[in-house]
């Protein structure tokens, strides 16, 4: 036998002769000592660059830090164990449900160090909603090899915590002294983390509270009051920003607007036509990667500085169809509000419609955005290929402004197009590849790993061929309107609904940072009224509905009872940009950005500079933008009571 173990079972005792829920308490102690020291060295990755120049105590802070939370997120995976182990006294049973479970908690830990390195933040509740949503899925891949990799992986561990159980039930036990050691010097290591971090967030020593990001669930200590007797506290109240994520209702719109009823014999309301590109990016447009687009914007107006309303498709698409800022998300995704775009041209109506290659269910714009015309949106194509089903679109939108057309129908159209070809993991037809070599599957395990320059320009030429065969499908449903002289009485904007980062700043994709290869985007307007030409005032997507309804005729006025954008024709010369993500909020300010976590230090503002670093000079740098801050303030919470 193994070990010289004798035969585990129900109601049996190891060779020490101890009771079987004595066996388990210590072997799973042990195990969870011993696990939580395997997850420290995976969880290594998480330092990445974030330790250079750091000084030694901080380092320590760091490593007693990773250690501790780890610790203490595995001890309450142990819970179940323990539970186990105390209610059945089958010490083999309980061996093998050890090493299942401790296998999947370092699973977890694994693919969040991964997660953390693609995009700096941990597994939280978008991940969550991206798994179980409807259509989240369809937004990532793996390939079969690295699922073959990582379930070989997972039987191998498995097989040494079983291995490790039936060792240490043999061996391990009959001396706990160590443990208790073991445990005693985890409990030191908490406390100097927890009094460290306490000190520095009562001195704003950024050193450490800035690193206390990268632990996954880091529980952060603060206790500024019983600190102040013993050593000097920066009593001066730190600058936040309450946003009204929960617990509110929603009071959107103030008040509805209202389209002219009588409209000029002589004059039929323009269609509106609205083209998304998923994450095009606003260096894309070029005569390069995007020719036939870029041929037409000549003739219409390129908004050069245009920011979308988030750094992914919910809060970009949110933003452009409200008109308020991407914070709104949840108080609207709970009441099911709709745009008031939306209810303003259905009601002067306009023949509604929507296309789109990504299904309408995640993000969850057929409860929002959508969610009074759910019976005119068109989002399922059985094309297996993406590229196939951005096709599908075009043929789609031609085939239904054929039908317009034969029926002779007068009344204006409103449609949104979604084109998905250039969304991770980017497809686009294997004969139309102009830019190579090209990444035709994305690997996410080397991804994560710091690749180097040729990785991330084959990644990026994907991307790329993306975007051109986009390009093309666009062109299709513009020639679409242009072959039956729709143009002229059509307002046509092509956009995207975030950008793309290639570890310009250290991240990969989007949803990680405000910067601006994430969130400064392609944006194209042409229709009646709209001067061909370059605009370089700043602009933003909750922009459009305010520009699109009072060309319609809505006074602006009443703007602000409903938006929260300015009119695209008439933008102010400068201006603070509010964007949104997943549990934060950022501000676009004149040499930086102000970032607002919701989570952890919930609500307190951090400045960064435009490639997502930390300032030096922080507190000057949030004092000079005090008005920004306060501008935030305030919108996160005008359309909430």
């Amino acid at each position: 036998m193994l070990f010289g173990l004798r035969k585990l079972g129900s109601r049996r005792v190891n060779a020490n002769q101890l009771s079987p829920r004595t066996t388990t308490v210590r072997a799973t102690t042990i195990l969870w000592i011993a696990n939580s020291s395997a997850a420290t060295l995976i969880g290594c990755a998480y330092f990445g660059d974030a330790l250079e120049g750091a000084a030694v105590f901080v380092r320590l802070f760091a490593a007693a830090a990773l250690f501790s939370s780890l610790a203490t997120l595995f001890l309450v995976v142990a819970l179940p164990i323990f539970v186990l182990g105390f209610a059945t006294a089958n010490v083999k049973l309980t061996g093998r449900v050890q090493a299942v479970w401790w296998t999947l908690a370092l699973a977890a830990v694994f693919i969040d160090t991964r997660v953390y390195a693609l995009f700096r933040y941990h597994l939280n509740g978008m991940v969550w909603n991206l798994l179980t949503t409807p259509g989240g899925r369809e937004n990532f891949e793996i390939t079969p090899w690295t699922w073959l990799v990582l379930g070989l992986a997972a039987v191998l561990v498995a097989l040494i915590q079983w291995s490790a159980w039936r060792a240490v039930v043999a061996r391990g036990i009959q001396r706990p002294g160590w443990i208790k050691i073991a445990v005693g010097i985890l409990l030191a290591l908490v406390v100097f983390e927890k009094s460290t971090y306490a000190v520095a967030d009562a001195r704003r020593d950024r050193a450490i509270t800035a690193r206390a990001g990268l632990f996954p669930a880091y529980q952060r200590l603060t206790m500024k009051r019983t600190l102040a007797r013993f050593i000097d506290v920066d009593t001066s109240r730190p600058t936040g920003v309450e946003v009204g994520q929960g617990g509110f209702l929603l009071r959107y719109p103030l008040t509805t607007p209202a389209l002219p009823t009588m409209v000029p014999a002589h004059r039929t309301p323009p269609n509106v036509l609205v083209i998304v590109i998923d994450s095009l990016r606003a260096d894309m447009l070029n005569p390069e990667t995007m020719p036939k687009v870029h041929g037409w914007s000549q003739n219409a107006r390129v908004f050069a500085d245009h920011a979308s309303g988030g750094n992914a498709t919910r809060f970009g698409i949110f933003s452009l169809v409200y008109g308020i800022h991407g914070a709104y998300w949840m108080p609207v995704y709970e009441e099911s509000a709709p745009p008031v775009l939306v209810t303003a041209l259905a009601n002067a109506g306009y023949d509604m419609r929507v296309i789109s290659a990504a299904k309408m269910s995640y993000p969850e714009f057929r409860s929002t955005a959508w969610v009074t015309m759910n019976d005119r949106v068109e989002d399922t194509f059985a094309n297996p290929e993406t590229f196939d089903r951005d096709r599908a679109v075009a043929a789609r939108f031609e085939s239904w402004m054929a039908e317009r057309q034969e029926r002779a129908e007068k009344a204006p159209f409103f449609c949104f197009t979604l084109l998905d070809s250039p969304h991770q993991t980017y497809s686009w037809p294997p004969e139309e590849t102009p830019f190579a070599p090209a990444a035709r599957t994305l690997d996410y395990l080397k991804l994560s790993g710091r690749p180097d320059d040729a990785v991330i320009a084959e990644v990026k030429n994907g991307y790329r061929n993306a975007v051109r065969f986009a390009d093309a499908v666009a062109a299709q449903m513009i020639d679409s309107l242009r072959k039956r002289g729709l143009m002229e009485n059509t307002f046509v904007i092509v956009t995207g609904d975030h950008g793309e980062e290639f570890y310009e700043n250290g991240f990969f994709g989007h949803t990680s940072n405000f910067t601006p290869e994430q969130v400064h985007v392609t944006f194209v307007m042409s229709g009646p009224g709209i001067e061909p030409g370059v605009e370089t005032r700043p602009t933003c997507h909750v922009d459009l509905a305010p520009t699109i309804l009072e060309a319609l005729g809505v006074s602006p006025d009443v703007r602000a009872e409903w938006s929260q954008g300015e009119n695209l024709l008439r933008p102010p010369a400068r201006r603070n940009r509010i964007i949104a993500g997943w549990q934060e909020v950022a501000v676009w300010v004149d040499g930086g950005i102000l970032h607002v976590p919701l989570e952890g230090h919930r609500g307190l503002v951090e400045a960064r500079d435009v490639r997502w670093r930390l300032l030096q000079d922080e507190a000057a740098f949030i004092n000079a933008h005090g008005d920004a801050v306060a501008e935030l303030a305030r919108a996160c919470r005008r359309f909430l009571r």
